[in-house]
């Protein structure tokens, strides 16, 4: 990530780990002084300069679109830098969203009269803007466009002392009108003479931004009636207009418009991005050794804790190169390195990086039979503030298994990492790593006596280039402690022989454990 993107929040725990030992690498370019304490707070995670970012932010993948008026200006997300400005007539582009790999813009005349809208669509590659469709006078100014299942949701505002006459309309796939609804009052004093600037459906809310205004507001359809219901506002980081989901992080896009900035935001909820990933040593399937590569798929979806297998720390094959150190300061992480095996002058382990200070750390042999490879549990210490759920202790186990067809080193491994964590059986704790064992394996069953998987259905990490098995796992415990967001294997099959695992997990504090 660029140094004109602040790394994402600073989280802190306090974890009371008996025996740990602690020594933790901080990485450069680390912030922490974006975090709202605020209930409720949106948290900025990192901002972007942009001077097209006047009305509204998009996000989808590697890039960041900020949207002017007139053009949207591509930007690279890692460097910052511009890379395109669209071409195409445009008069007033209010906001855009991401589908099918293009972006869709709200488009109006406003302010002249009669009021014209219509949708833009941008190819993103040859950056032409052209109308995908024209609405002509549908009775207000679009100003934002959005996707929901197979309909699309529209918003046609009225200005000043006709705001009340604000309007939200359901489509349905060939942009015929199914439903429309007004806003509560509520609603509408909050807009001074502006009007509604951006919408986007987030958690089966309808989240909607006013103008100039730093926060977002919850909105709900009724069961009955066509008046929408207020659900409460948000502070956010953003200065109202056009918002997006950001695919990355999870989060939303948006706008700092005095200051001309893309805006990068965190759902109030706590939410972890976890990602575990046998790395090969840095040695992809083509033969070719890049941590650059390694460090690429890992900021692709810039996770908050990693656990990485297969690291080598300044072994001759690998360049005598000090690999976790090496991607610290890729990954602008802290790091943490467990060696488990001398290796051709150096040592061959586990790390974990994590974007919040490593408190401390603890690296344990596991069980080695018949003269197998020495393999570790690396426990670690995560710092996150006083302002999460709870001040509960949470402990991360990073691990790698044993690989010979036989069982009975991985379950005695796992038997030594269940007893680790009985000593306080109601502590939120993660185990993320290399397991070495598919999910109906003797090892997986003993796991699941005391650890829940992230994924009910298997999810193939192996073998990279068309898998069929999962052997990578992220396990939770206790179940009340979190709720798991999302599971995916990332889409890449040429840095490594493993698919990196990604799950996204909500931590619930102990007044909402269930």
């Amino acid at each position: 990530m660029s140094d004109q993107i602040l790394i994402r929040v600073y989280w802190a725990v306090v974890l009371c780990t008996v025996g740990l030992m602690g020594f933790s690498v901080a990485s450069p370019g680390l912030a922490a002084d974006a975090f709202d304490t605020r209930t409720g707070a949106w948290r900025m995670t990192g901002v972007m300069a942009a001077p097209e970012a006047v009305q509204a932010a998009a996000a989808n993948g590697p890039f960041v679109y900020a949207i002017s008026s007139t053009h949207v200006a591509k930007y690279d997300r890692q460097s910052g830098q511009r890379i395109a400005v669209s071409q195409g007539e445009a008069r007033h582009l209010n906001s855009g969203f991401f589908w099918k790999e293009r972006l869709y813009c709200a488009h109006s005349n406003y302010p002249k009269q009669p009021e014209q809208s219509q949708v833009k669509v941008l190819d993103v590659e040859s950056m032409q803007l052209t109308t995908f469709h024209d609405f002509h006078d549908f009775g207000g100014s679009l100003t934002w466009v959005i996707r929901l299942g197979d309909h699309w949701w529209c918003n046609f505002a009225h200005y000043g002392d006709a705001n009340h006459k604000t309007f939200l309309v359901k489509f349905d796939n060939d942009l015929r009108e199914l439903a429309r609804w007004t806003y509560p009052d509520s609603i509408i004093r909050q807009l001074g003479r502006y009007s509604l600037s951006g919408g986007i459906w987030h958690d089966g809310e309808l989240l909607v931004t006013g103008h100039d205004d730093p926060a977002l507001l919850r909105v709900a359809l009724p069961e009955q009636g066509s008046v929408l219901v207020d659900k409460g506002r948000q502070p956010a980081p953003f200065t109202g207009q056009g918002i997006a989901d950001d695919p990355v992080t999870g989060g939303l896009v948006g706008i700092n418009r005095a200051k001309q900035q893309v805006v990068f935001a965190a759902d109030p909820k706590w939410r972890l991005r976890l990602l575990t990933y046998n790395i090969h040593h840095g040695e992809g399937v083509d033969g070719k050794l890049d941590l650059e590569r390694i460090a690429s798929v890992i900021r692709s979806v810039e996770p908050d804790v990693v656990a990485l297998q297969e690291v080598d720390r300044k072994v001759k094959r690998t360049k005598s190169v000090d690999q976790p150190e090496e991607l610290s300061r890729l990954t602008k992480m802290h790091v943490v390195f467990g060696d488990n095996i001398p290796l051709q002058g150096g040592h061959y382990g586990n790390a974990v990086l994590s974007r919040f200070p490593i408190r401390a750390s603890r690296n344990h042999r596991l069980p080695r039979l018949d003269e197998g490879e020495q393999r570790g549990v690396l426990e670690v210490e995560l710092d996150w503030p006083a302002s999460s759920p709870d001040r509960s202790n949470v402990r991360v186990l990073a691990t790698h298994l044993d690989h010979r067809p036989d069982d009975r080193e991985r379950v005695a491994s796992v038997r030594v990492m269940n007893d680790l964590i009985q000593a306080n059986p109601s502590q939120p704790a993660l185990l993320m790593g290399d397991l070495n064992a598919v999910p109906d394996s003797s090892p997986l069953k003993e796991l699941q006596s005391h650890w829940t998987r992230a994924n009910d259905q298997p999810v193939p990490t192996i073998p990279v280039e068309k898998p069929k098995h999962q052997i990578d796992y992220i396990l939770l415990r206790p179940t009340n402690r979190w709720k798991v967001v999302e599971t995916r294997a990332l889409d890449e099959a040429v840095a490594s022989d493993h698919r990196a695992f990604l799950t996204v997990v909500e931590f619930v504090g102990v007044d909402n454990a269930r």
